[in-house]
């Protein structure tokens, strides 16, 4: 399984300069948006400098993307990945409720090795 914390700042530069470049801006113009120097961007594009999560979250924003968008390869795969985890499924669910959740995804496992074979 993909190990979804793993940040690869080369990458992370490419996805902000594909983005920079659908939105038609030059690094100057996007490092105006950004409030930042234009060697600063650049050395953000090229992976070769971290910026602030303050500074990710605002070229995020500007482009209309998530962090996410730009520190997994496949945000959509993240999206589902929390959106289906046993966390987020159980939130607000009471001991009880829990406990039947499980008991149920327990039989059906069950009925799918039973029927697996036939």
């Amino acid at each position: 399984m993909e190990n979804f914390h793993d940040l690869d700042l080369k990458k992370v530069g490419t996805r902000i300069r594909n983005a920079r470049k659908k939105h038609g801006l030059t690094q100057a113009k996007a490092a105006e948006q950004a409030v930042i120097s234009s060697q600063f961007w650049s050395l953000v594009e090229t992976g070769k400098e971290r910026a602030s999560v303050n500074t990710y979250l605002l070229i995020a924003d500007m482009f209309g993307l998530t962090l996410d968008d730009f520190f997994y390869d496949d945000a959509n795969t993240m999206r589902l990945h929390k959106a289906f985890s046993i966390e987020a499924i159980l939130v607000g669910c009471t001991d009880s409720e829990k406990a039947i959740i499980g008991e149920t995804v327990l039989a059906l496992r069950d009925a799918f090795e039973r029927n697996r074979h036939i």
